[in-house]
């Protein structure tokens, strides 16, 4: 985020309050975690009352729908709850309540008014939309022209413009919480709102509402929660008034940045792959089992560092308050290192026991999956590795958000080029090849350029952890190549046994240095006394 067209206004508050914001962290990622299980849990029951109660043809229009209101949320965000992590947590410290307030309200109107012409295109303007789309020179446009024209839009125009509007506000107000540290707000609303969505549902399927009632109990939920949010988050949002002047043309630009990233990233790296596999004549079969393991490695790549979504961009925009480059340096080091801590272990479990996972969890059916399940968690592992997210988050807060779109959309074009030399060859597997090798590149890319602005002390510190890190994990998962449990129970021992081994093979190889210590010392100095035996210089 550039700083000249901040210097409008003498700093009020700065390093103190940066540092209050920073010492929130910890505890504002546990809290985050806890909901985005509790989203998983519930969303995953949700489905399995949904495929129980109703007609196979009528889930297929449920997935249709959800399908267009999760690309329709892509269209209509541009990026701004990137812009309220990035902008937000720095003018707080830099200047006060009532100037991130100012901030907060011309993001949520900004949001409005593309709310507003979003549902006015939904319910009057469909046709036109999908004969503009049909006309971008983009391969996936055609399928989203199509998908644009279904009737199932015209039928249920009504709850799908109710959902995108609490959606959207939802969404952005869920942002703005995590750039003030706030995260017990989005845990109440959100965590009340997807228990009430699963309870209705409950009693609404057993009485034979059927998809028409979930969809519409979808919608009045999403509102609910958008009125929930704004009255929690009404104090803040009225503060005022201030002579703070807004930095539109950098919001604005890191807006419509996040949101070609966001387009890229979220739904045309998978999309691409699939009309790949489409073109080469791959079978709906294995593009199935291509999804399953996508899925699937995703699912594990995310589960345990959910949690940091939002609170993680705001730990590093509140760090880099005042060009701070080296609290910067520290922040984005300590981030990959607790990302990789919480991450690889899951992944590296996974890879050497994938054909135990998917046997056990789907059947013998499905063992064509594990071959390209431990390709795609392999490239999972690797991208975490490389702090790709968290580069992408830095480079959004040093002001160079056009070299994240760069990245992202080079990405796409290799996603192409790859999948066009692997999947005639490989088949799905090809896909799977393609998509992690452009993921990769991505993660390089993003790197060489955030490297000038983080110190070289802080590099060279991680790459020795990393190094350290994955060496113990490698050791500790050997014996899953020599035991091959094929039951849940057995599954769940040898990952017990592989977290004993981690943590005794983590305190014999110390990856965490004095400075690691002191760092999380000032954040939260309860667990300090539980990572010192695993620190090189304790």
């Amino acid at each position: 985020m550039p700083t000249e067209n901040l210097a409008n206004e003498k700093p009020q508050t700065g390093d103190a309050e940066a540092q209050r914001l920073l010492k929130r962290t910890p505890n504002n990622y546990l809290i985050n975690q806890i909901y985005n299980l509790w989203f998983y849990v519930s969303s995953f029951l949700l489905t399995v009352l949904i495929t129980r109660s109703v007609a196979t043809d009528q889930y297929g229009v449920y997935a249709i729908i959800q399908t267009t209101l999760n690309t329709l949320t892509y269209l209509i965000a541009l990026g701004l709850e990137d812009a309220t992590v990035t902008f937000v947590p720095r003018i707080l410290a830099e200047y006060g309540v009532a100037a991130a307030a100012r901030l907060a309200r011309y993001l949520l109107i900004l949001r409005l008014l593309l709310l507003g012409i979003g549902i006015a295109i939904l319910m009057f303007g469909l046709p036109l939309l999908s004969k503009g789309i049909a006309l971008l020179p983009f391969p996936e446009s055609s399928a989203i022209s199509q998908g644009l024209q279904n009737p199932l839009l015209v039928k249920y125009s009504i709850p799908i413009a109710l959902y995108i509007f609490g959606n959207g506000i939802g969404n952005l107000l869920n942002a703005c919480c995590a750039a003030q540290m706030r995260m017990q707000i989005v845990l109440v609303v959100g965590g009340l709102t997807q228990a009430i969505m699963l309870v209705i549902s409950f009693f609404l399927l057993r009485a034979g509402w059927g998809i028409d009632g979930i969809l519409w109990l979808q919608a009045l939920v999403a509102l609910f929660n958008a009125l929930a949010f704004v009255s929690w988050q009404a104090p803040f949002l009225v503060k005022g008034p201030t002579e703070y002047s807004l930095p539109l043309k950098e919001i604005l630009q890191l807006s419509f940045s996040a949101w070609l990233t966001n387009l890229a990233s979220g739904a045309l790296f998978k999309q691409l792959s699939i009309i790949l596999l489409g073109i080469f004549l791959i079978s709906v079969e294995n593009i199935g089992y291509f999804n399953l393991a996508f899925q699937l490695a995703d699912s594990a790549n995310l589960l345990l560092v959910a949690g940091f979504a939002g609170v993680g961009g705001s730990a590093l925009s509140t760090a880099f308050v005042g060009q701070d480059h080296e609290r910067l340096g520290q922040t984005w080091q300590a981030l990959i290192k607790v990302e990789t801590l919480l991450a690889a272990p899951v992944l590296v479990f996974c890879l050497f026991n994938a054909a135990n996972i998917t046997s056990i969890l789907y059947g013998s059916r499905f063992d064509p999956v594990w071959p390209l399940l431990t390709i795609f968690l392999f490239f999972n592992l690797l991208v975490r590795i490389l702090g790709t997210t968290v580069h992408q988050a830095s480079l959004y807060v040093v002001g160079k958000p056009r070299r994240v779109v760069l990245s992202q959309w080079l990405g796409l074009v290799i996603v192409v080029g790859a999948g066009v030399i692997f999947i005639p060859i490989f088949g799905a597997a090809g896909a799977l090849i393609a998509d992690g090798l452009a993921k990769t590149f991505v993660g390089i890319l993003l790197l060489l350029f955030l490297l000038h602005s983080i110190p070289r002390a802080y590099r060279r510190d991680l790459l020795t952890f990393t190094l350290r890190f994955m060496v113990a994990l490698a050791i500790a998962a050997i014996p899953s190549l020599l035991w091959h449990p094929t039951d849940r129970i057995l599954l769940g021992v040898s990952g017990a046994i592989f977290i004993v081994l981690c943590l005794l093979l983590l305190q014999w190889i110390k990856p965490l240095s004095r400075t690691d210590l002191g760092m999380l010392h000032g954040l939260n100095p309860r667990l300090t006394k539980y990572l010192v035996y695993f620190s090189r210089q304790a």
